[in-house]
């Protein structure tokens, strides 16, 4: 049988009333003292245990300034997608919120169990500080798209850095020496992730990285494209080289670079990541790392429902990828 609030209240010696205002979070309702009391005697009756209470997920698109994360994007919508197809196979409706990094009011108010059974927290644009926000929730969370190490919470991530090792091995076994990596200006966990990959990828096969061949871009195509088309346009007035071949962060990067390249006119070949849509359909078509992004979703909905069903210990979990190779790096 649920614990009622007005069990917690009695047995904490409270009013009903601060009882609602803890387990809220309602700022200044209470006092912190009163509020971890509270929250003891919750623990204790066994209020936070697992089982089904609402019914619903909430997915929190967490927004660090860094327009990575925008729901209708194909990345994004293939794995909010692939989070709905998980909620509705387990009988769970999944409900969708957007909260700032700045606004802690509202990172406050997710932690409300009486509204959702558990947090599915988009973590692309989290940073490492963003994460201890989180740390003390008693509601079930994981956080989806990221991964930090020494943090003892749920991620589902995708395998960034080895999915980066096996296009850039892909394009030094095509023969390519100088490799270079068109990088983003807005900076997330998983590009510092691929680059580590992608260096780690020279290195194993005896080959230098060049920081002259890494280029900065806007994470987006049009954006991404006026910054490389600069790029090309430097090289050239300054009679500077280029690489035999680029691997860039996003397919977004990638293709805007194509489009840039072919306006002036020349060809460099090049590998994105994710598997978008558009990398299949472009001109040349886009070699990349594909990543499963319903399949990413589904497996985030299944930890979480496992996490406050069962009550089990925090997992990193880390999604394998594959190289599709294309049109793109075969010229």
């Amino acid at each position: 049988m649920k614990v009622t609030i007005a069990q917690i209240a009695k047995a904490a010696g409270v009013s009903p009333g601060s009882v609602s205002n803890a387990l809220n979070n309602r700022k200044g309702a209470v006092s912190e003292k009163k509020r971890e009391h509270i929250i003891q005697v919750a623990e204790e009756l066994g209020y936070f245990k697992k089982g089904k209470r609402t019914g619903i997920i909430t997915l929190v698109l967490y927004d660090g300034g860094e327009t990575i994360v925008q729901s209708e994007q194909p990345f994004f919508s293939a794995l909010i997608r692939g989070m709905e197809e998980g909620c509705y196979q387990n009988d769970y409706q999944l409900r969708i919120r957007k909260v700032s990094s700045q606004d802690d009011k509202g990172i406050l108010a997710l932690d409300n169990i009486s509204e959702s059974d558990g947090l599915l927290i988009m973590g692309t644009e989290m940073h490492f500080k963003d994460v201890e926000k989180f740390r003390h929730f008693k509601i079930p969370f994981v956080i989806v798209d990221n991964a930090y190490i020494m943090e003892n919470c749920d991620f589902v991530a995708i395998n960034n850095k080895d999915g980066m090792y096996e296009v850039t091995k892909l394009l030094i076994d095509r023969g390519y020496r100088t490799i270079g990596l068109i990088n983003s200006l807005r900076m997330i966990n998983n590009f510092k992730e691929r680059k580590l990959g992608f260096l780690q990828a020279l290195s194993d096969n005896d080959l230098a990285f060049n920081g002259d061949y890494e280029v900065f871009v806007e994470p987006h195509i049009e954006a991404g494209k006026s910054d490389f088309h600069a790029y090309l346009r430097q090289q050239k007035e300054l009679d500077l080289p280029l690489p035999d071949a680029f691997v860039a962060m996003n397919d977004y990067i990638a293709l805007g670079a194509l489009r840039a390249m072919k306006e002036e006119g020349c060809f460099i070949p090049i590998a994105g990541f994710d598997d978008i849509e558009m990398a299949r359909y472009s001109e040349p078509s886009l070699t990349t790392v594909r990543v499963n992004k319903e399949d990413l979703g589904k497996i985030a909905v299944k930890r979480l429902i496992s996490k406050f069903e069962n009550g089990e210990q925090s997992m990193k979990l880390l999604v394998n990828t594959s190289v599709v190779e294309r049109e793109s790096t075969k010229i």
